[in-house]
């Protein structure tokens, strides 16, 4: 009934997002012929127009495509970065399809109201086809740009048609299920002093960490020349008769566990209540990754765990699994905030559940607020607590 009562508006936006300059001189010249006196040649030219425009909108709608999709595309990407993408269209159609222009774009459709949603994304340029056979293919390749971090699903790709003679473009978008992780963005320069003095410190603390390894005896082999020795074995070498020397080494990797508290003081059950306290959280984010990224350099084994994501927190409490820094940056793209008591909550678990080893935890709010009251009474001495000054992030949003 709905589709009915709309039918006429409907028609009408169908129309005005096809029409093309070809079609609006036809419609043009139509009119014209309306205004004069009626005779021959003016009917002829209306009859000729109005088939032109009839024609060429039946024959658009005809031979609109069918195309098939698939993407080939990373499994995740850093905010504000392009990344590249691949589109491969199949016609499944028994006709061909003709005059085409693919790609993720918008070009030549207007809409009723304007947006007042920023872009989240941007794509490279759409490409032209003339003909596509039934069964054929053809490939878009180019690059893609999410601004704002988390998991992304893949806006439609847009195929339009004109044929014939461009008279009017047949466009339409094919959804996919395609989902990309857009990472959060490391920190880079000086923007951030804060930010970057935190990061020094966590980057000594590692270092401290791998320095401080003990040195573990692995074994005796003959000496050869131009080898380090670092102790000889002068027992064997005396019953063997030729030098031996003992080997150490020193372990190369350390297991390392990185907590996100993604807990916020004014958070109303989705998100954060103003857009200061929004952009701290996404400050944090960048902190984050920064993070995993120099720990797992040093090859360090770092496990990550995020009180904010359920999935992961639940993952963090069952299995001791040791995880990709690519798996890590994905599962800060997803992070969400959580109120500050469900996060003091998971933190304690995540400890209990964790055997003692180094844990870095990384946190919006202070170890004295009265939020983190019953954590800073049970914190183990193996635990380093490091908060994000929001008195100082405040004031650098403030000045950028």
């Amino acid at each position: 009934m709905l589709r009915v009562v709309f039918a006429p508006a409907l028609a009408y936006l169908s129309v005005r997002r096809s029409v093309t300059a070809s079609s609006i001189t036809a419609l043009l010249a139509l009119m014209m012929t309306l205004n004069v006196v009626w005779g021959f040649p003016w009917s002829g030219l209306m009859g000729a127009f109005c088939a032109i425009l009839l024609g060429g909108w039946s024959i658009n709608r005809l031979m609109r495509p069918d195309l098939g999709l698939s993407l080939s595309l990373p499994r995740s990407a850093i905010a504000g970065e392009p990344f590249p993408v691949t589109a491969r269209l199949t016609n499944k159609r028994g006709l061909p399809a003709m005059d085409l222009r693919i790609g993720w774009h918008r070009e030549g459709i207007r809409e009723v109201m304007a947006s007042t949603e920023e872009p989240v994304w941007d794509a490279s340029p759409p490409v032209s086809a003339g003909q596509l056979r039934s069964g054929g293919q053809v490939r878009w390749q180019g690059a893609m740009r999410f601004d704002r971090r988390g998991v992304h699903a893949l806006p439609p790709f847009q195929v339009s048609s004109a044929f014939p003679f461009y008279f009017f473009n047949d466009r339409r978008g094919i959804d996919s299920d395609a989902e990309i992780a857009i990472t959060p963005a490391p920190i880079v320069g000086d923007d951030d002093p804060t930010a970057r003095m935190m990061l020094s410190v966590i980057g000594d603390w590692t270092k401290q960490l791998v320095a401080g390894a003990p040195v573990e005896y692995i074994g005796n082999r003959e000496y050869q020349e131009g080898m380090q020795v670092r102790r000889w074995d002068f027992a064997s070498w005396a019953r063997l008769g030729r030098p031996i020397v003992r080997e150490y080494q020193s372990p190369s990797v350390q297991a390392i566990t990185l907590i996100i508290d993604t807990s916020a003081i004014d958070f109303d059950g989705r998100k954060p209540q103003s857009e200061e306290s929004e952009w701290q959280f996404e400050r944090l984010m960048s902190v984050a990754a920064t993070a995993v990224m120099d720990i797992t350099a040093r090859r360090v084994h770092l496990q990550l765990r995020v009180t904010g994501d359920q999935e992961n927190y639940d993952l963090g409490s069952a299995t001791g699994g040791v995880d990709t820094c690519e798996s890590m940056l994905v599962q800060l793209a997803g992070a969400e905030p959580t109120d500050a008591a469900t996060g003091e909550e998971r933190l304690i678990d995540i400890l209990e559940n964790t055997r003692p080893q180094p844990i870095l935890v990384l946190s919006l709010i202070d170890l004295d607020a009265p939020e983190r009251k019953r954590l800073a009474n049970m914190l183990p001495s193996y635990v380093n607590y490091s908060p994000l000054s929001q008195s100082e992030s405040a004031d650098l949003r403030r000045s950028a």
